[in-house]
């Protein structure tokens, strides 16, 4: 430790301070963003996940809702005895058959009780049937489809496929095929059951994210997205089988060079050994909007936070530094007998303390010198001159910047102590003096304009305590307003002293802004002591007199000549007031084209 200590001591404080900042400050900062960020973002993530996951869910069980459907269609039909007889019955004419069709009207009563369902039609091997929109006959076309093929070898058992519908332009349905036996187990027809594409398409099109219903050869039977993006996923499913093992497959995948959460739910089909996979498809780069705007919203404040204490460690620490040097150079001077010296070094903190001790040391030991060389005949004349060097070294540390110093190191001082409402005051304080010195007649916004009352009245509540509140307009109310400055304070200062302070128990004032197409109204309100009829005229009168006759009246009068010289007669400030009840006073000013424009 002792060695550690001996290495610090040789180090510059400015280093110090900035090696300090960076290990205890900044890295930890940094870091905690960076932990934060890629937080925000995997919960992003695994929120978007869970929700696809549930929505997968949901969607399966509406699916199977939906195919149970011709499922028990396709019970009802197998048993339908009135059916085979139609289909195995060899008829000797077309009006028999005609006849026969009329007679059976179970398909038309499932197609309008089930909307689940599109169509009911049978492959026949009948020749003397004749082929209507139910009713088709096997062709060497059929006998050779891979459907019909592998249909036949489930001897039975439902299957299901994608496959051409001709009774709807042959476009493509999920369908549910059977054979259909006779009682002798004599093969009599090929039933096919297309499931409604609206319902399945009714399902998922609410759906978030891309969201596809693909059979066991992957093809896309439905989708809520475009053809572009079911190829894609098409020939992704297809590369990747051993996705569909599982019954909650969670992929990461890369589609169209983009990143991509895939999630597939395995959907086993009733009384069927075949399976529908539902895959929902997530874009990263959707998903994480949100958290990159948050992540980019936190990372420039964290950035600005570090640049601004960046930039104030650099300045103080280079000042502390350099009001070290110089105090350092001053001890030279008098280690080397020039007592002439005095320290310029300012302020209230240690080295401004230090120097003016410094000061005081020199001081006594040049007093002591003259008490010795020179007679006491001298010794009063010294007094004086020393008192005017006092009096001269006090007025002429005595100016704005060397206020504004001492106000901020008081501030510092308070903050560090833990007087965190003092600091504040201090702040406000500093804040309205440096105003108050760089004024000029220029037009100002009013947004600076209420954060100087803000400052002022959080002194004011820093004096009164809980007797005085207040309620200032919002941003929103003062956006694109300009008015002269120093409008404002006079008539908040004078509600405070006159009504306010007068009053016994607690005071409220209220400052809102009213406007219109070519007015704006500056309206100023407290519930104080009010003011008597006679002396409300009195007040009017005085105000608008040009010459400074009556001190305590003159912010109002400076406040209403300064708006008539500006703005024009027409406008300057009304006084309302009721005796108990408090004191209204409005700052009537015009809405000039700037302004809205602003």
């Amino acid at each position: 430790m002792s060695r550690i200590s001996a290495i610090m001591n040789n180090i510059h404080i400015r280093r110090k301070l900035i090696v300090s900042y960076v290990f205890v400050v900044f890295l930890p900062v940094m870091t905690v963003g960076l932990l934060l960020t890629k937080s925000l973002r995997d919960q992003s993530i695994q929120h978007a996940v869970e929700q696809s996951v549930n929505n997968v869910e949901k969607i399966k069980k509406q699916i199977e809702e939906t195919l149970a459907v011709p499922n028990d269609v396709s019970k009802k039909i197998y048993f339908d005895k009135k059916l085979k007889r139609l289909v195995t019955t060899s008829y000797k004419s077309d009006l028999d058959v005609y006849r026969a069709y009329s007679d059976y009207t179970d398909f038309i009563d499932f197609m309008e009780l089930y909307p689940e369902i599109s169509g009911i039609r049978i492959y026949v091997l009948n020749k003397t049937m004749l082929e209507n929109w139910t009713f088709f006959q096997i062709n060497e076309e059929l006998l050779k489809s891979d459907w019909y093929i592998e249909a036949l070898k489930k001897r039975g058992k439902i299957g299901w496929y994608y496959i051409p519908d001709p009774t709807k332009e042959n476009n493509n349905y999920l369908s549910l095929v059977r054979q259909l036996y006779t009682a002798d187990l004599v093969y009599c027809g090929m039933l096919v059951i297309p499931v409604n594409p609206h319902k399945l398409q009714s399902i998922i099109s609410q759906e978030p994210f891309y969201t596809y219903i693909v059979t066991d050869q992957n093809r896309v039977i439905t989708s809520n997205t475009s053809s572009h993006h079911v190829k894609a996923v098409e020939q992704l499913l297809g590369s990747d089988h051993h996705l569909k093992k599982r019954a909650v497959v969670i992929k990461d995948v890369t589609v169209e060079g983009k990143p991509m959460k895939l999630i597939i739910q395995s959907l086993a089909l009733e009384n069927s050994d075949q399976t529908l996979s539902i895959v929902s498809q997530i874009p990263l780069e959707t998903i994480l909007q949100d958290a990159e705007r948050v992540s980019m919203i936190a990372f420039f404040i964290i950035g600005g936070s570090l640049l601004l204490s960046s930039i104030l460690i650099y300045f103080f620490s280079g000042m502390l530094s350099s009001r070290v040097q110089l105090l350092s150079q001053d001890l030279r001077k008098v280690a080397m007998g020039d007592l002439s010296l005095r320290s310029a070094i300012q302020g209230s903190d240690e080295i401004g303390q230090l120097a003016r001790h410094i000061n005081y040391m020199v001081e006594s030991i040049e007093e002591l010198i003259r008490e010795i060389n020179e007679a006491k005949s001298l010794q009063y004349e010294l007094e004086l001159k020393q008192k005017e060097i006092r009096f001269k070294m006090l007025a002429s540390q005595v100016n704005p910047h060397f206020l504004f110093n001492v106000l901020e190191t008081v501030r510092m001082k308070a903050y560090v102590a833990g007087e965190e409402d003092l600091a504040n005051v201090v702040k406000s304080l500093g804040r309205i003096l440096r105003n108050n010195l760089e004024i000029d007649q220029e037009p100002v916004s009013i947004e600076s304009e209420i954060e100087l009352i803000r400052m002022y009245l959080d002194i004011q509540h820093f004096r009164f305590g809980d007797k005085l509140t207040f309620t200032l307009p919002c941003a929103e109310e003062a956006q694109g307003i300009t008015i002269l400055p120093m409008l404002l304070q006079p008539i908040v200062e004078n509600a405070i002293v006159h009504g306010i302070e007068n009053k016994l128990g607690k005071g409220h004032i209220h400052l809102q802004i009213v406007r219109d197409q070519s007015t704006i109204y500056l309206v100023v309100e407290d519930d104080g002591v009010g003011i008597q009829p006679l002396r409300l005229r009195e007040i009017v009168r005085e105000i608008c007199e040009v010459e400074d006759r009556l001190e305590q009246r003159i912010g109002l009068r400076n406040v209403e000549q300064r708006i008539k010289l500006y703005y024009g007669t027409e406008y300057g400030v009304q006084i309302t007031s009721q005796v108990g009840a408090g004191t209204c006073i409005r700052i009537i000013l015009p809405l000039q084209e700037e302004a809205l424009n602003v």
